[in-house]
């Protein structure tokens, strides 16, 4: 398990968990509660200074893909979140129509890592978005982009309620 402390922004980032309704619905796929707490620990961030979404993430043993080493699909479901959020938090409810994934190198378990996020684009209801994780050191481990639907306030609420 790791501390809490260590899923820190820092200065100038905001706890972005209230403008996200989906952590309000009690449950999310990637922050939780979930039984087992190797997996994986997040904590979303506001950026102030250009409105870009900021993730703190340790990946835990149990998010293992190759040893030692997290599982693609960790590091993409992270991305899809992530970049869904900045569309959210940017006023966007959105849902996912294509997201890609580039992997560039292997991140290794037991460490925090920084995900950004932030929109690219909006024409219409089609809201292109962009995001990548890194180190504390910089060195980018993964990027992706990703094109979403906009719904309307409404529709997206009521899918918390199963409408």
């Amino acid at each position: 398990m790791t501390d809490i402390d260590l899923l820190s922004a820092g200065p100038g980032h905001t706890p972005a968990a209230d403008q996200l309704p989906h952590l309000q619905y009690g449950r999310s796929f990637l922050v939780g509660p979930h039984d087992d707490e190797t997996i994986m620990r997040v904590r979303w961030y506001f950026r102030d200074a250009d409105a870009a979404l900021i993730g703190k993430v340790w990946w835990g043993p149990g998010a293992q893909g190759p040893p030692g080493h997290a599982h693609g699909g960790s590091m993409a479901a992270v991305l899809d979140e992530a970049l869904g959020s900045a569309c959210l938090i940017s006023g966007f409810p959105v849902v996912a129509a294509e997201l890609t994934a580039r992997f560039h190198h292997m991140l290794p378990l037991n460490a925090v890592y920084t995900v950004e996020a932030h929109v690219d684009r909006v024409d219409g209801r089609k809201i292109w978005a962009k995001g990548h994780i890194r180190d504390e050191a910089g060195k980018v481990y993964t990027t992706a982009d990703g094109l979403f639907i906009a719904l309307s306030a409404d529709h997206f609420s009521r899918l918390g309620d199963g409408s």
